[in-house]
């Protein structure tokens, strides 16, 4: 044999994980060399006799030494490459067999228990061929044989192996899809029990056949409601009852479902992926299935009869709010939904066109996966008997969804999923024309053009017809005019301009299309959600309003509340667009003109010619006395849920004035309007993912502009050559809509970011660790601060990791956007976000440029720094670019700032409001630290904006296990959410536990666990102001709880430490954690915890030292387990303690050393029993009321 022909001798390769297959075909293929006796050391390296020829012995040891090197080479070829050059050092086949036997081989019982977990465990997936199925098995069996025992004789081993088929069958079986229950169920019913050969031959069979059917069947249903019902008495047979009837006297009997009427081939409970099975026999011609309302079979038609049922249902539909939906499948990549309820229908084929023009302002559209796609084009689709208009062209779509089976007049679909943040119930008709032209203020056609000089005269003209039709379509008295001005501009702004190229103002204003889904009709009666101390138990819990336009500074309703005579701005309002208010016989007699007195005492009814002008971009309208007294006595409205249904009004409804008779009757659209859910695909702030996506608007292209001169100022890189044998890193966009604590844009952010992932260690990145502020700093920075009344400043760094200085030699390619010269690349002075040493090399510059100025970094946060001056102490916190200030020297805090300026481009935000996601309020009294902002954006992503509200964050005596429930389809949502509530217990103690318990489930969370987050949202949604207080007249003496909760952990016995710490009367740290070893007992449980609290303690002893406050005397530790706190004081418990670690007797050391005293407390008053364990609801606002969480900022 050719040295090339065995090079590489077996075709296994080891990798370390499959050292026991590898080494058995290794064996195998070098005793067939005969060359075993090198491996495991009978033939030995010559030694030269006293009488041996030179000779002689020199070719024994050549032959020896090729064969032994023969051996190392096959070892290293068939090895992964990190394998191999462990060998390389090796000159001794023996040793290097040694040597990988001692590190890969795990012992015979281990290896055999591995692979029967591992055979037990696997399923086979959706899909999956039974032949790839049945090699997972096999390669399993095959590793179990290789450790078989040899029998004595060969009457045994052939009844062994038998028994040993017949067991893997079963589990070969037991693991099988259900689709297969019926081979399944015969398999197991055959006498004799077949072979495993014969039985996955059978199972291979089936598995065609099945494919082959599912095929030929795989059909969409296609579903009419009530104007299709005249079709259903077509002559045709397939229309006539009698082809039913016969169906049900069929003597057919199924296997699958053990039903009558059908067979194992055309049972719909067994192919679930068919939507409808065509009954009886099919002419040539292509068909498409249609399913009455009254039936669930299907009936065939061919393609032309179907065109003329869809035309007639279009005719019969007559506007979009008809209920008819067809689905024409003549093939599966050319099939069409359509659907005359739906907005705009999509295809990924240009050539169907008959007419296109491209999408001047291209929607985004959300698919069902969560991803989004772009119209290119709008066009219109034409047959011989149809004519879609205003046909989106998508070349990504036509990918099937899902399939379903017909239930009434819906389908259950059982495989679609959709993203949660997506999902809404349609309405079952769409607003209708004249409803959509109140809402726009009665639009109407300009009149001819005006010069130049009269152009403002028609614009305040314009504004005032548009508030005359308001005031006098709604019947709303005039002394709310300016309620109407400020309505009129906002319905002015959203409508097409022809002399802004039929662009909106807004749209020129704010460079994005507007939206009118939240627009209504002004002067229709609508509902406010009260706030829940407005009302008691029995009364209602919404109240009748009169809608009188959009909020200026928030999202929100301006409603006019009579009862309260006041403006309420509200998100939480349902209306009443088909009733004006006035029109409302409760409050028909209050809301006269002739009341307005008594309402707005000093305020007379004006002209309408008195206001001032105004153009029609801005929204600032002037208001007059009665506009500004009702706008000062409105308040914010944030209820806690939504109203399902409006408050029901009193039944005696007085006399009207006119002799027309109102009908009483209650008008309801029919049900078979509302049968069907869509998929709302709305894109609002929509953030680029590419640089071509983000090149087409202005306002990221001025972002992108803004960062490259940035990068360009502080001459980030240098176009050079590429050297030889240099790698390049790639480079890419990425954008961000920065917005305020109030939600509001701030500005588009760009930012060039290198492909750090592309580098390697030690040629172009060394260390890249970087300290940040510990949020327990921060927590505890405003707590002092807030204690000894300092003023608190923030800075922000512009681009802080372009001022970090490269040690390493770093070549990036072009950014696209940029002017370069050919064949260049960027050879970074500076680092890049995005690097891996970046963030390093900006702290480091920064602590060694505020070290210029007097400043020296904390032995206990690395982000601190320090300057204590004859004046005072200045602090600085940093976290990456983001620092706050404080101290009680000013002028050294105002020579800092300007310090700062001049060695970095900074951006003064004034007093600290918003750092981090944390939302800073201060007040005499002190500081007030919410999430608000946070917490709203994480329920709207959620889903949950008009859900029910909760008490508690988790269920009473709640034990969430890792089996409980089905396993979520894609847990990315899931981890997203907990990811989310993790950070939010950085001002939310209250949730500490429960983000706890939901957080152990990452891996495989199931429907429970996201139940659970669910229940943490609905409380977060009642409790969105709630914050931490840092009170100005907070003593600054620490105190800490320390509790656990003994085997809590249903799964494992594991205990929860819980400890929380207070300076004063605020909570700077707190923890919820689960132990890392099982106590044996509560004492030992309520000990473990002690050590952690005392860890903690230490800290935050030392790191209040550095703040100035004094720790001279001992800290509390409040502990309600008497025994725990006598192993503390006694060493002589050894027999009670001598299995407790001894890092856990930290707690006795500290003691003796007076840094600490523990103090038992009563279970009632254990503040840190809230981190350790459900509570019921009233046990839980007790202990959120002692930590001194509150729900609004202090007066």
């Amino acid at each position: 044999m050719a040295q090339t022909e065995i090079s590489h001798p077996i075709h296994v390769t080891l990798d370390g994980r499959n050292y026991f297959v590898w080494s058995q075909s290794m064996r195998s293929f070098i005793k067939g060399r005969k060359l075993w006796f090198y491996v495991i050391g009978e033939m030995k390296k010559p030694v030269k006799g006293s009488s041996e020829d030179e000779n002689a012995f020199r070719i024994r040891l050549i032959e020896w030494d090729s064969n032994n090197h023969q051996i190392l080479t096959w070892l290293r070829n068939t090895s992964i490459p990190s394998i191999s050059n462990l060998l390389g050092n090796f000159d001794d086949a023996r040793t290097a067999w040694d040597m990988l036997a001692k590190r890969y081989s795990s012992s015979h019982g281990t290896r055999e228990y591995q692979l029967s977990i591992e055979q037990y465990q696997i399923r086979q997936d959706p899909g999956q061929s039974i032949n790839d199925f049945f090699a997972r098995f096999q390669f399993i069996w095959d590793q179990l044989d290789l450790s078989d025992p040899p029998w004595d004789t060969p009457n045994d081993a052939m009844k062994y192996a038998t028994r040993r088929d017949q067991m893997r069958l079963y589990q070969f079986l037991m693991a099988l899809h259900d689709d297969y229950e019926p081979v399944r169920g015969q398999l197991l019913h055959q006498l004799p029990t077949p072979s495993l050969d014969a039985a996955l031959n059978d199972l291979v069979r089936e598995e065609t056949r099945l494919q082959t059917l599912q095929a030929q069947n795989k059909l969409n249903v296609l579903a009419t409601t009530s104007p299709l019902a005249p079709l259903q008495q077509s002559d045709s047979d397939q229309f006539s009852p009698n082809t039913r009837c016969s169906d049900r006297k069929s003597n057919k009997f199924c296997r699958y479902c053990k039903k009558h009427g059908h067979t194992i081939e055309t049972c719909f409970r067994r192919n679930r992926s068919t939507a409808a099975v065509t009954h009886g026999d099919t002419d040539q011609t292509p068909t498409a299935a249609v399913a009455p309302a009254h039936s669930g079979s299907a009936i065939t038609l061919t393609t032309d009869q179907l065109e003329d049922i869809i035309a007639q249902a279009l005719v019969q539909a007559g506007n979009a709010s008809s209920s008819s939906a067809l689905s024409v499948l003549p093939g599966k990549f050319s099939s069409w939904l359509l659907d005359s309820a739906c907005c705009n229908h999509m295809t990924p084929y240009p050539s169907f066109f008959s007419h296109t023009s491209s999408a001047r302002h291209a929607p985004t559209i959300h698919t069902a996966n969560g991803s989004t796609m772009l119209v290119r084009s709008i066009g219109t689709v034409s047959t011989s008997k149809l004519s879609i208009s205003d046909v989106f062209h998508d070349p990504r779509t036509g990918q099937e969804l899902g399939t379903g089976r017909r239930i009434g007049r819906l389908f259950e679909i059982s495989s679609l999923r959709l993203p949660a943040t997506g999902v809404s119930a349609a309405t079952s008709s769409s607003p209708s024309l004249s409803l959509w032209h109140s809402r726009l203020g009665h639009a109407s056609s300009s009149r001819a053009p005006l010069s130049k000089m009269e152009e403002p005269e028609r614009k305040l003209r314009h504004i005032l017809d548009t508030v005359r039709a308001l005031l006098l379509s709604s019947k709303v008295p005039v002394p709310f005019w300016g309620e109407a001005v400020l309505t009129a501009a906002h319905a002015i702004n959203r409508i097409p301009s022809p002399t802004i190229s039929n662009q909106t103002p807004y749209e020129r204003l704010f460079g994005s299309p507007p939206h009118y889904q939240h627009l209504r009709s002004f002067g229709s009666a609508c509902f406010v959600l009260l706030q829940p101390h407005e009302h008691n138990k029995l009364e209602p819990r919404s109240r009748l309003c009169c809608f009188l336009g959009y909020g200026e500074t928030q999202k929100g309703y301006r409603c006019y509340d009579p009862i309260a005579h006041r403006l309420r701005i509200s998100r939480h309002v349902v209306f009443w667009e088909h009733r004006l208010f006035t029109e409302v016989s409760q409050f028909r007699p209050s809301f006269s003109l002739s009341s307005l007195s008594d309402l707005f005492p000093e305020v007379s009814p004006p002209s309408l010619e008195s206001f001032p002008p105004s153009p029609a971009v801005s929204t600032s309208i002037p208001q007059t006395e009665s506009s500004d007294h009702s706008s000062g006595s409105s308040s914010q409205e944030t209820p806690h849920s939504s109203p399902e249904s409006p408050a029901p009004a009193p039944s005696e409804d007085p006399a009207p004035a006119t002799t027309l008779r109102r009908s009483s009757r209650v008008t309801t659209l029919p049900s078979h309007l509302r049968d069907f859910h869509c998929y709302t695909a709305l894109a609002t702030l929509h953030e680029p993912h590419s640089y071509r996506e983000a090149s087409s608007n202005p306002l990221w292209q001025a972002a992108m502009a803004e960062e490259l001169d940035a990068l360009s100022r502080t001459r980030t890189w240098d176009l050079v050559d590429l050297p030889p044998e240099k790698s390049v890193v790639g480079c890419k966009w990425v954008f961000k809509i920065k917005t305020r604590s109030d939600g509001s844009i701030e500005r588009y952010k760009a930012r060039l970011v290198a492909k750090g992932f592309t580098q390697e260690y030690g040629i172009d990145y060394e260390e890249t660790f970087a300290p940040v502020a510990r949020l327990s700093s921060v927590r505890t920075l405003l707590a002092v601060a807030a204690s000894r009344q300092w003023q608190l400043f923030q800075m922000d760094v512009k681009n802080a990791f372009l001022n970090g200085d490269l040690s390493e030699e770093v070549y990036m390619q072009p950014p696209p956007g940029l002017s370069h010269p050919p064949d260049k690349v960027c050879r970074l002075r500076r680092a890049l976000y995005g690097l891996k040493q970046a963030p390093r090399a900006w702290f480091a510059k920064f602590s060694s440029t505020v070290s210029r100025l007097g400043f020296s970094i904390s032995s206990y946060d690395s982000a601190l720094f320090l300057r204590r001056t004859g004046k005072g102490t200045i602090l600085l916190l940093l976290y990456v670019d983001d620092m706050i200030i404080t101290g009680d020297d000013l002028s050294g805090i105002q020579e800092l700032k300007a310090f700062l300026s001049q060695n970095f481009e900074m951006k003064d935000l004034g007093h600290l409001s918003y750092f981090l996601g944390l939302e800073i309020t201060s007040s005499d009294d002190g500081f007030y630290l919410t999430q608000a902002k946070y917490t709203s954006d994480l329920l709207s992503r959620a889903g949950l904006t008009d859900h029910k509200i909760l008490d508690t964050p988790i269920e009473f005596n709640a034990r969430l296990t890792p089996s409980s429930g089905e396993l979520l389809p894609d847990p990315t949502l899931y981890r997203q959410l907990v990811g989310s509530l993790v950070y939010l217990t950085v001002t939310r103690p209250d949730i500490s536990y429960a983000v706890h318990q939901v957080s152990q489930f990452m891996s495989a969370p199931r429907s429970t666990h996201y139940a659970a987050v669910l229940r943490i949202l609905r409380y977060l949604k009642g409790t969105l102001f709630h914050g931490l207080h840092f009170s100005a007249q907070s003593p600054l003496t620490l105190r800490a709880y320390s509790d656990a909760d003994w085997a809590g952990d249903p799964t494992d016995r594991r205990s929860t430490t819980g400890y929380c710490f207070l300076l004063g009367s605020s909570l700077i740290s707190w923890r919820s954690k689960k132990q890392s070893v099982v106590a044996r007992s509560s004492t030992e449980a309520e000990y473990r915890a002690l050590a952690d609290t005392t860890s903690e303690l230490l800290w935050l002893r030392w790191l209040l030292q550095d703040l100035g406050v004094s720790t001279s005397s001992a800290t509390p530790i409040y502990c309600d387990n008497r025994s725990a706190i006598q192993i503390a004081r006694n060493d002589v418990f050894h027999e009670r303690t001598k299995h407790i670690e001894i890092d856990c007797h930290l707690v006795r050391h500290h003691l003796l050393q007076g840094s600490l005293q523990l103090i038992s407390v009563s279970s009632h008053d254990q503040l840190a029993d809230i981190f350790t364990k459900s509570h019921p609801t009233g046990r839980f606002r007790d202990l959120v009321s002692k930590l001194q969480l509150v729900s609004h900022p202090p007066p």
